[in-house]
């Protein structure tokens, strides 16, 4: 069985244990640094050498194992204080077939039983479960709140399975607390490949004609990795929050902010919606295209600050980090 003993911090204080799923990715990469810096033992999952290497040398225990599989990390997360789930199968690369979305299904409910089943009620003082608003789906132009009715809609009715399911573990004591980032932008992202790139290059961008009206709620990664923190220390056992910027708004507005900032031409070419969906499938169709105007004002209940409030601040910082990132690898 690994140790539970707490270590004194730098202030004498004792370091709060935190396991993490999902450390390696787009946001959790953000997240780690985040809550090394606020004090805690981070300890992460993962299947990956080369991670676990850099882990060590920034400070961080690594964790070896497969949230698909049983084995000796389920201890290391009954051991933790503080669980956060960031993890979940792979969503992108390539056409979303039916057959693969239910795949995905069957994945994140194992991934979720495997974790939250091995966590210890008494023991954990908090997990931070992170999900998905698309199993809020397309609500029009209503505001949305946590407590709307869900309608899921491309990856929501295959996610639906694993967010209806956390009623039961809450009954079994464990205290949740849900998180539901909205569209995630930054470096690293679908942002740089298909926005920053594209724009820089002089060339075309493509949209469908609904994402020139239909809205998303977006947020910069730094903030949603830091409202996460927030939220593992100040969200409200039982309460779900949505982690979204002040404005929603269009992909077409994000671009233009980014094509103003770099100083060139926005040119968009509009696919019919048939041919996205006979590319990458009706799941991520439906997701691009839904309207998902998403409330934060639970978020803002907690006292979070955010660093970019909209897209108007935070595009053109990642616009001159990207640039300057350029510059510098050159």
């Amino acid at each position: 069985m690994p140790s539970t003993r707490e270590e004194p911090g730098a202030e004498g204080n004792t370091l709060k244990r935190l396991f993490v799923t999902g450390g390696t990715g787009f946001i959790g990469a953000r997240f780690i640094p985040l809550a090394l810096e606020a004090g805690y033992e981070v300890r992460g999952l993962t299947r990956n050498a080369r991670a676990a290497e850099r882990w060590k040398h920034a400070g961080v225990t690594p964790v070896h194992g497969d949230l698909l599989t049983p084995g000796p990390w389920q201890e290391e997360a009954a051991a933790s204080e503080q669980v956060v789930h960031l993890a979940q199968p792979l969503t992108f690369g390539g056409r979303v077939t039916h057959k693969r979305a239910v795949a995905y299904r069957e994945q994140r409910l194992r991934m979720d039983s495997l974790l939250l089943e091995s966590l210890k009620p008494g023991t954990v003082k908090r997990v931070l479960y992170v999900g998905g608003t698309s199993y809020y789906g397309n609500q029009g132009h209503n505001l949305v709140t946590e407590d709307s009715t869900p309608r899921p809609s491309g990856w929501g009715p295959y996610i639906a399975p694993a967010i209806e399911a956390l009623p039961g573990y809450r009954a079994r004591g464990l205290p949740l607390v849900e998180a539901y980032p909205g569209s995630v932008y930054g470096l690293g992202s679908w942002f740089e490949e298909y926005t920053l790139v594209p724009l820089k290059g002089g060339r075309r961008l493509f949209g469908l004609k609904e994402t020139l009206v239909n809205k998303m709620s977006p947020i910069h990664v730094e903030d949603c990795a830091r409202a996460l923190l927030h939220l593992l220390e100040h969200g409200e056992v039982g309460k779900r929050y949505f982690v979204v910027d002040d404005e929603p708004v269009t992909f077409a507005d994000l671009s233009r902010v980014a094509a103003e900032t770099l100083g060139v031409t926005h040119r968009r070419v509009l696919l019919p919606r048939w041919l996205c969906t006979l590319a990458l499938g009706p799941v991520l169709t439906d997701s691009l295209t839904a309207e998902a105007l998403l409330s934060n004002a639970r978020l803002h209940a907690t006292g979070f600050q955010f660093r970019y409030p909209t897209i108007r601040e935070g595009v053109p910082a990642l616009v001159r980090q990207w640039l300057e990132t350029r510059a510098q690898t050159r």
